[in-house]
Parts: structure tokens; sequence; C-alpha cells
């Protein structure tokens, strides 16, 4: 484990190396929740398609959909609701700087 934190191979662990890989895993497991979260907003966007085609086919009579209409009105907003959530964390997220500009310079020098 110490192994992981001796970035430069000398032998020693500053406490430079352990903020920096410190800040490296805390990107890692924010991409980690970006990619969980993008993959929650595809399956509810191709769930939304996918109902709504089933909706279409023959196979499903009118009066089933109209049997259906409350509950179904209430999955798309929720779909819609998690989409929506998704795209606005994006947009949010990427408005905000990342971490303390001023401070990572100073390490890098």
């Amino acid at each position: 484990m110490v192994v992981d934190f001796d970035i430069d191979g000398d032998g020693k662990v500053t406490e430079q190396e352990v903020a920096m890989k410190e800040r490296m895993l805390e990107v890692e497991l924010r991409e980690e929740k970006a990619e969980s979260q993008k993959k929650m907003a595809w399956i509810a966007m191709v769930m939304m398609i996918g109902f709504t085609v089933v909706l279409f086919t023959p196979f499903m009579s009118d009066t089933r959909v109209a049997a259906l209409a409350d509950l179904l009105g209430l999955f798309y907003i929720a779909q819609t609701g998690i989409v929506a959530a998704y795209m606005g964390a994006t947009a949010y997220m990427a408005g905000k700087p990342m971490g303390n500009r001023v401070a990572m310079q100073k390490d890098m020098r």
C-alpha cells in the first residue's frame, strides 16, 4: 500500500505524494460515479423509448393501455426525472471548478 503512495519511486513517501494520491483517488471515484449516473440515464431513456414502442404495437389493446394510463404517466415522469437530474448535474459540474486550483498549482511546482 505504501508503494502506491510513492509516486516518484525514491522510497520515501512525502506529504505531497500522499496529497497527490488522495486527489487522484478522489478523481477516480468521481469518474466512477459519473459513469454510473450516465448508465442510469441511458437505461432510463432506453426504457422510455422501449415502452413507447411496445404501447404502439398491435399486441397492446386500447383497453389495456387505458387501464395502465395513470401508471404509465408516473413511469414516464420518473424516468424523465432521472434523465433531467443527470443532465442538470452534468451541466452544474461542468461549470464548477474541480478542487482548489491555486493549491494544486503550488503542489505541482
